[in-house]
C-alpha cells in the first residue's frame, strides 16, 4: 500500500496542495484546492495541509477530522494573506476509512468490482475554508479492498467517473496517476485547471 501523490498546474501558479503522512499503522491523506478568483488561494491551501500535518495525531475519528477542518477555517480566515480553499481529508486505518471535507475536492472508494463510492458526497461546495463559515462534512466507512482516490476538481470536474475507474483499476499506482492527469489534458497540452490527486491501493 504505497500512496502516489501527483500535481500538475493548469494555471500560471498551481494553487493545489497535497499531503501523504504515515502515522504508525495509519495513513493520513489530504488534497486542498486554493480558490481561484480571489487572492491567497495557494497560501490557504498550504495552510490547510500544514494544519493537517500538525494535527495528525488528533485525527482519531471522523468527528475529529471535521473539528480540525473547523479550526482550519478559522485560522485561514484570520490569516492576512491567505484566501480560501477546499480540503478533502481521509485517514486509512487497518479497520476503516474516515475523514471530512469542505468544497468540491473529493474522496472516492473504488472497489475491485462495481461502482465507485463518493465518500464526500455529503459535503457542501461553499462556503470554502477561510470564509469563517465553512461546515465540514464527516464520513466513515469500513475498510475494503480496492482503491482510494483523493482528487481536486481539476480531475473530477473534467472527465467521467467511468474513465477514472478504468484507469485506476487497469494500471499500477505510478502509471495510473499520470494517466488520470492525461484524461483531462487538452489536445494543446494545457490543462483546464490545476490537478492534484492521491491514489492508493487498499
Amino acid at each position: 500500500m504505497k500512496p502516489i501523490l501527483l500535481t500538475a498546474a493548469g494555471n500560471p501558479h498551481n494553487q493545489d496542495r497535497g499531503l501523504i503522512l504515515h502515522d504508525g499503522p495509519r495513513i493520513v491523506l489530504c488534497v486542498a484546492d486554493g480558490a481561484g478568483g480571489i487572492s491567497g488561494g495557494a497560501e490557504a491551501a498550504s495552510l490547510a495541509v500544514n494544519m493537517v500535518r500538525q494535527h495528525a495525531s488528533h485525527l482519531v475519528n471522523a468527528d475529529a477530522c471535521a473539528e480540525v477542518l473547523r479550526k482550519m477555517d478559522a485560522a485561514i480566515a484570520k490569516d492576512p494573506v491567505a484566501g480560501e480553499t477546499t480540503c478533502a481529508l481521509a485517514v486509512i486505518t487497518p479497520e476503516e476509512i474516515f475523514g471530512a471535507s469542505v468544497g468540491d475536492s473529493g474522496v472516492w472508494l473504488i472497489p475491485k468490482n462495481g461502482d465507485y463510492l463518493n465518500l464526500t458526497q455529503a459535503q457542501q461546495r461553499k462556503p470554502f475554508l477561510g470564509s469563517g463559515a465553512a461546515w465540514p462534512a464527516p464520513f466513515r466507512r469500513p475498510r475494503e479492498a480496492g482503491i482510494l482516490l483523493l482528487a481536486t476538481d481539476g480531475l473530477l470536474k473534467y472527465t467521467s467517473a467511468e474513465r477514472i475507474m478504468v484507469v485506476c483499476r487497469e494500471h499500477s499506482a505510478e502509471a495510473a496517476g499520470q494517466r488520470l492527469i492525461e484524461l483531462v489534458r487538452y489536445p494543446s497540452g494545457a490543462l483546464p485547471d490545476d490537478v492534484t490527486l492521491i491514489r492508493v491501493g487498499i
